[in-house]
């Protein structure tokens, strides 16, 4: 096979994680008197970690403002307890990661969710899937910057250009282009198939499957 490591994105790739994210914004946003956000205001919000859905969804500008590492504070805590907060696997994953287990295809995991509570989630929902994986932490920059991708693949023993990034928004598109990896879009996540092909991606699927026809029949 041309490709051996398939690198996923975690919210609205892996798992659809709106709801406990809309929750729990929510509460700190209504514990400091401001107004809700509805899921598909999160939808648009998330993507460049929890610091900066705190941020939009508050509607503060500048990212210096003391109220932000208030909420921002307060989201770690809310999130923490309500990470798995009517949280599912998608549909098609679980088989599409049995494929490519069986297939010997390396998995790894990028996302610019806090790492620990990205470890509770593959720890819950995919024990023995992913060899490594790398989420946010103060030692790598987040996504669009490939380098947590680009780590995922050292630690692969594999090419940047041997894996395939698969992701549900513009961010995880751009980080997969810059990584010099095939860039993969997901249908059923957070974002639209025009964000996904603006943002350069090299094939947009529908279902987790049509990313197992990639592997069988290489171009």
């Amino acid at each position: 096979m041309k490709h051996k490591a398939v690198i996923f994105d975690m919210d609205g790739t892996l798992v659809n994680s709106i709801y406990a994210l809309t929750y729990s914004i929510n509460n700190v946003l209504e514990k400091h008197g401001m107004e809700k956000i509805s899921v598909e205001q999160c939808k648009l919000f998330v993507g460049n970690g929890i610091k900066e859905l705190v941020r939009k969804a508050a509607g503060i500008d500048n990212p210096d403002d003391e109220r932000l590492a208030l909420y921002y504070g307060d989201m770690i805590d809310e999130y923490s307890r309500n990470w798995d907060f009517e949280m599912y696997v998608y549909d098609g994953i679980t088989e599409l990661l049995d494929f490519l287990k069986k297939n010997g295809i390396k998995l790894g995991v990028n996302t610019n969710k806090n790492e620990n509570i990205a470890k509770l989630i593959v720890d819950k929902y995919f024990p023995g899937y992913f060899s490594y994986m790398v989420g946010g932490r103060p030692s790598v920059p987040r996504k669009p910057d490939p380098a947590g991708a680009l780590l995922i693949a050292e630690k692969f023993g594999v090419k940047p250009e041997e894996c395939v990034y698969l992701g549900d928004s513009n961010v995880d598109i751009k980080t997969a282009k810059i990584a010099n990896m095939y860039a993969a879009g997901a249908l059923w996540g957070f974002r639209s198939r025009e964000e996904l092909l603006m943002a350069g991606a090299d094939v947009v699927i529908e279902k987790p499957d049509e990313l197992i026809k990639i592997f069988l029949n290489p171009s």
